[in-house]
């Protein structure tokens, strides 16, 4: 699929789960979720999860899948309050906004060079009376989900283009068994409506139209402004990379994949198959950042390196010395070694690092192409023609905590490299390293003002009634985290070395003012043979 250089910007959801009420959650490239157990974090990443996984449905009739990663008996399980069996159910709804790169030559050969004039004056576009060759648009996808008779179904779309002051939107909704579209409100019964699963396509019969009727404008329109788009963030849900906290436990021997598998898995699952075949092909990454003792400067050298090499170059980066290797087992299969050791005997530490890494370097948009070497990250980023988008869960699980720090600078360092990252974490390591990275900046250098602008720390909050909030903080110059920081986040260390300094003063205290003949635990006893 062509993603354009598409990157999703905003997830606007209500009545899922614990969000009872429109919430909207502006992304950012490296977007951190930080909340208490149950606040509904994992929601957010689930929202994109079920619609990842109804693409993935060889179906286009099924409108949302709810078997999968995000797995429910019903739509009302997901909706806000669970509510009781009904002929209709009124469900969640989601929202998607996303920006990408349209071709209007493509568009204008699909509709048969139409007169601009005419286009402009039905669709209210000005734009597209002299439209550039290519061109950035913004779109969005609200989609309203019901259940009727025990099923999930879409209640209606729309579809609206965010590009300028003016935001045309096309509904959709079912009327007598039909779906129907209306343009700005006005219907447009000619034209026809056809859903791949929650992907609207939008057909008309030229021969029955004349070429300057008004709803074969409207259709024109929905070219220029909604195939190449809609087709991007179908891409970009496909390709959805995602990594729970959950590891399957490794075997002591790996059964040898017939063809490399295509993800590593919700949990992990596919990664050793993927290091087996891929081992030797190459992937481009930015290496972690290299934090000195008072500064630390922005990466600009993108590497190529096969996958195995990469793996150990950021594994030693991240404070894992081992190096990693592939040993082949003949006719059985093959082990993963860090040293002589294998994956199963390491602790779950490595197991639960090791996929992490590599999602981050199989997440790249050059994949397994080109030759080994080095290029500046702009001409990376430039030849890049997509974004990869990446879903992790408590990524810092079972890590040292110098290591859960150390993964702020991975992070950092695929989000400069054409990855985009949601992060649901529990770690205060991690935030604290992104607070002392942005500290550490020089003041107005280029890291600093990367930091600031493309680093989002989302606290998630659940009320006594049962519903979540989302307040969104910014990192600030001297490491701070914005006026809205959540008072119950990383204060539970600090709250505790105060416990610990204020009690030792107050030993200290009774240690001067006891009585005398009252024995003292840091006093050695005199020698039983020695006179008092």
């Amino acid at each position: 699929m062509n993603s354009a250089k598409a990157k999703l910007t905003a997830i606007c959801i209500e009545r899922f789960k614990s969000f009872r009420n429109p919430t909207r959650i502006d992304l950012a490239p490296l977007t951190i979720v930080v909340g208490r157990n149950n606040s509904g974090k994992s929601s957010l990443i689930q929202s994109l999860l079920i619609l990842k996984q109804t693409l993935a449905d060889p179906r286009p009739d099924v409108p949302i899948r709810l078997e999968g990663m995000v797995d429910a008996f019903s739509l009302r399980e997901i909706t806000f309050g669970r509510p009781p069996e009904a002929a209709r159910v009124e469900g969640p709804v989601i929202q998607l906004e996303w920006e990408s790169e349209v071709d209007t030559a493509v568009a204008r050969h699909a509709v048969g060079n139409p007169e601009l004039d005419n286009l402009v004056k039905h669709s209210r576009v000005a734009w597209l009376g002299s439209p550039p060759p290519k061109r950035t648009l913004r779109t969005s996808l609200k989609l309203r989900l019901e259940e009727s008779e025990g099923a999930a179904h879409i209640g209606s779309i729309e579809l609206t283009s965010l590009d300028g002051d003016d935001s045309p939107s096309i509904q959709i909704a079912r009327s007598d068994g039909v779906w129907k579209c209306s343009w700005r409100g006005s219907a447009a019964n000619q034209i026809q409506v056809e859903l791949d699963h929650f992907i609207p396509y939008l057909q008309i019969d030229r021969s029955r139209t004349a070429p300057r009727d008004r709803q074969r404008a409207f259709h024109n329109a929905y070219v220029f402004l909604f195939v190449q788009p809609l087709e991007a963030l179908k891409a970009v849900l496909s390709d959805l990379h995602y990594l729970g906290s959950f590891r399957t436990p490794p075997p002591s021997l790996f059964k040898m994949a017939t063809t490399p598998p295509s993800e590593i898995g919700a949990s992990g699952d596919f990664a050793a198959q993927i290091l087996h075949r891929r081992q030797r092909d190459i992937v481009h990454f930015l290496p972690p950042l290299q934090v000195g003792d008072a500064s630390v400067e922005l990466p600009n050298t993108v590497l190529a390196k096969p996958l195995v090499e990469a793996v150990n170059l950021t594994l030693e980066a991240l404070s894992v010395k081992a190096p990693l290797r592939v040993e082949e087992i003949r006719d059985f299969g093959f082990r993963l070694l860090f040293g002589d050791a294998s994956l199963v005997h390491v602790g779950r530490g490595l197991s639960y690092l090791l996929p992490l890494v590599e999602l981050g370097l199989f997440a790249d948009p050059l994949q397994f192409s080109g030759a080994e070497g080095s290029m500046p990250l702009a001409q990376y980023v430039e030849r890049c023609k997509s974004f990869a988008h990446i879903a992790l869960e408590e990524p810092e699980a079972h890590l040292h905590p110098k290591v859960a720090s150390r993964l702020a600078h991975w992070l950092v360092s695929l989000a400069l490299a054409s990855r985009r990252l949601i992060v649901e974490t529990h770690s205060d390591h991690l935030v604290r390293r992104l607070r002392g990275l942005v500290a550490r900046a020089g003041a107005g250098s280029e890291l600093e003002q990367w930091l600031l602008e493309n680093v989002a720390i989302l606290s998630v909050e659940q009320d006594e009634a049962g519903e979540s909030r989302v307040t969104t903080s910014k990192l600030t110059p001297t490491g701070g985290v914005g006026e809205s920081w959540p008072s119950d986040f990383m204060d539970e260390s600090t709250d505790e070395e105060s416990a610990i300094y204020y009690a030792n003063l107050n030993k200290q205290d009774s240690a001067v003012n006891a009585p005398i003949g009252v024995q003292l635990l840091d006093e050695e006893e005199p020698d039983a043979d020695q006179a008092p």
